[in-house]
């Protein structure tokens, strides 16, 4: 398992609001987790220095 971290961002300007740590077996299942969270309407997910993705809301 590897570990990322999860930003929720303000929609609006971009700024970081909160952060969640997950484990996930790799980027796509961390970002299906980022994803699958009510709390993460626009979210990035990185590892270590390595942006995986973004997640916006539509």
């Amino acid at each position: 398992m590897t570990h990322y971290r999860v930003y929720k961002l303000d929609d609006r300007s971009g700024r970081i609001v909160k952060r969640k740590d997950v484990e996930a077996a790799n980027d796509s299942q961390a970002m299906k987790q980022a994803a699958d969270d009510d709390d993460c309407p626009v979210c990035e997910v990185w590892e270590g220095a390595k942006k995986i993705g973004s997640i916006e809301e539509e």
